[in-house]
């Protein structure tokens, strides 16, 4: 909010990054991307793919719920990997608007560990509230904490420190000692008492808002019928941008079509802009 207040101000330099170049340009994601900015929708199947450019964006138009979590789950065990050597937990990521529902991250989560990283005896659990962690399970990070200790794998670097919404893996489950293991996608691993498992949260599904600053080869995007102040076209851009080798939209063609028109974003008021126009800035 500050940054955009500084930008309407007009008091400073700004350039506006409006041209895609040859690279950029063959790649769907990024033309595509382009386009939901400038309020153009993806769903039309005619304009979907423009000459020259990769087979690196799909789109699946489906608004049924139970059918869209089949095509989820079908893609993230094994059918996405015809478009390349992806694995899930090395390259993909799974991303939707909301918590809530059927297709919010809390369900997905679910019903993905069922998928993915089903029960097994040689796996060991920890069921922490109403959730269930295993062995190999994705997991984010959800708040700071500054103190945790952690070391590489092989003990030539260690710190202090894992922060909201770094994603890892749960490597080891000690039931005995009473903690988890994770190691994080920077190598880093850190352990957890089972009285600090509300630091984490599965990650096989997490919300836009939680990608914000992140990057995965594979995003399968899901928009399902949720609350409209989450479907916005800021917010499906953002989502569009976290996929660098292949995209995968799955939701129905009108509720894309109304985030792409959707502009309606929530403000907050502020006096930086007009202080910065009148010159009456003290402590800046």
């Amino acid at each position: 909010m500050i940054l955009k207040d500084i930008i309407q101000s007009e008091e400073i330099p700004v350039i506006k990054l409006k041209k895609i170049f040859r690279q950029a340009a063959q790649s769907q994601i990024v033309v595509n991307a382009h386009n939901v900015n400038n309020g153009i929708s993806f769903t039309n199947k005619e304009k979907n793919k423009e000459e020259g450019t990769k087979d690196d964006f799909f789109y699946i138009n489906d608004e049924i719920q139970e059918r869209i979590l089949l095509k989820l789950i079908s893609l993230s065990t094994g059918r996405i990997q015809k478009y390349g050597n992806y694995d899930f937990f090395e390259n993909i990521q799974i991303l939707t608007p909301t918590k809530k529902g059927m297709l919010g991250t809390k369900e997905l989560n679910k019903q993905l560990q069922k998928a993915i990283n089903p029960e097994s005896d040689l796996k060991n659990e920890k069921t922490y509230g109403e959730v269930t962690f295993r062995e190999g399970d994705r997991v984010m990070q959800i708040k700071n904490n500054y103190d945790i200790y952690w070391e590489k794998q092989k003990g030539t670097e260690t710190g202090v420190g894992v922060f909201n919404g770094e994603i890892g893996k749960i490597i080891k489950i000690d039931n005995t000692e009473k903690y988890v293991k994770i190691e994080f996608d920077d190598e880093k691993q850190a352990m957890y008492a089972f009285s600090e498992l509300d630091q984490i949260e599965h990650a096989y599904s997490i919300t836009i808002h939680k990608s914000q600053g992140s990057e995965f080869d594979v995003v399968i995007l899901i928009i399902p019928r949720t609350y409209q102040m989450l479907l916005t076209r800021n917010l499906l851009y953002t989502a569009l941008t976290r996929a660098k080798k292949l995209l995968v939209v799955i939701g129905g063609k009108e509720t894309i079509d109304f985030m792409v028109q959707n502009t309606d974003t929530k403000k907050r008021n502020t006096g930086l802009e007009y202080k910065i126009k009148n010159n009456i800035m003290t402590n800046f």
